[in-house]
């Protein structure tokens, strides 16, 4: 009932706005508007009134769709800005723009209810000649445990950070402020760090003195509370180390490679967004750790049997890195004066080899 009454009052919005990707609203930003009419639409599962060119593509999580398939029957409310379609009680305040404006693209970030599950929707939409061109949807879920598997994904490889919308909260400010910088410098940035998580190294990283990181909304760097990698190791706690500490020390080494990288870049801010594919062959089980010794990764021989139904299901639920896998990842780096200030990552696991389809 929920839904239906939230579908009807969006879809009055909806019908109130469809002219806004072809007439933007006096000072509106053109792109940012038809990312939230896309979404209106996603969430009425009524695409009729968007201007999709003929060639118009779209994916969902690195799979061909068609338009009223996947999540236009699922999305049950967004993070928008009309109080309708994000009821004050509901925990919706992750939302955030990327926009190329070179590139005539714009990833938009939303918070999300599907079918009851909390999570994240990242969406990439091109646009070419008015028309928007390509559509690509990647989603984030909260996991839920319970003695009859909640809802953790079917074959999906565990993550070190799965998302917990509870931490998820907003998006740090300092991701808005004016920062501009030349498009290239931030390419090159953003490449730098994919390329020395998988080089072990900071060396060719420009990383601030107070870079921050957060993964799937968790806080991944500098985090007072974190957990042990190897519960037998305690001394090892790579998140709360800083940027650079943290990849000398030797935590990715289970990534072999990230490929496929796709850019946005929103110069006047200083952001770069990188989709991009990270292969994970499985084949390592621990590290070697400068001063401190071998630890393992997470995986399967921590499960034990037991009479405990839930405590074995959330052994057996627990991050898992030796198993082959890729990451779907979406990194959004803010750069200042020539260096990384912050990093907001979102990354789901698929079997190694995955294609995301563009």
């Amino acid at each position: 009932m929920t839904r239906i009454r939230t579908a009807i009052a969006v879809a009055a919005l909806f019908c109130a706005t469809t002219a806004f990707a072809q007439t933007p609203a006096p000072g509106a930003p053109e792109l940012e508007i038809l990312a939230d009419q896309v979404t209106q639409a996603l969430l009425v599962n009524d695409a009729s009134r968007l201007p999709l060119a003929k060639d118009f593509r779209y994916t969902e999580n690195g799979s061909p769709l068609e338009i009223g398939d996947g999540m236009w029957r699922t999305l049950s409310a967004y993070a928008g800005l009309d109080p309708r379609i994000a009821p004050a009680s509901a925990p919706l305040k992750f939302r955030f723009d990327v926009v190329d404006r070179q590139a005539r693209q714009i990833l938009a970030y939303r918070a999300i209810d599907e079918n009851g599950t909390s999570g994240v929707l990242v969406l990439r939409l091109k646009v070419k000649n008015g028309l928007i061109s390509e559509m690509e949807a990647i989603t984030i879920h909260q996991e839920l445990l319970d003695p009859r598997g909640g809802t953790v994904t079917l074959l999906q490889p565990r993550l070190l950070e799965m998302l917990d919308p509870a931490k998820l909260g907003a998006i740090d400010p300092v991701f808005a402020a004016p920062a501009p910088a030349d498009r290239a410098s931030l390419i090159a940035a953003a490449n730098a760090y994919l390329d020395g998580q998988v080089a072990n190294s900071s060396a060719r990283i420009p990383f601030s003195a107070d870079c921050v990181r957060r993964d799937n909304g968790n806080p991944t760097t500098g985090d007072p509370d974190a957990a042990p990698l190897d519960p037998e190791v305690p001394s090892y706690k790579p998140f709360s180390l800083g940027c650079a500490r943290q990849i000398d020390s030797g935590l990715y080494r289970y990534i072999a490679r990230v490929r496929d990288r796709r850019f946005l870049v929103d110069e006047q801010r200083g952001l770069v967004a990188a989709i991009d594919l990270m292969d994970v062959p499985g084949t390592l089980h621990e590290i070697d750790i400068p001063g401190t010794g071998r630890v393992r990764y997470p995986g399967p021989d921590a499960a034990q049997s037991t009479a405990d139904d839930t405590a074995q299901f959330n052994d057996f639920a627990a991050a898992n890195l030796r198993v082959p896998s890729s990451m779907l990842a979406i990194h959004l780096f803010k750069i200042v004066d020539g260096k990384i200030v912050r990093m907001e990552d979102f990354e789901r696991g698929a079997h190694l080899g995955f294609e995301a389809g563009w």
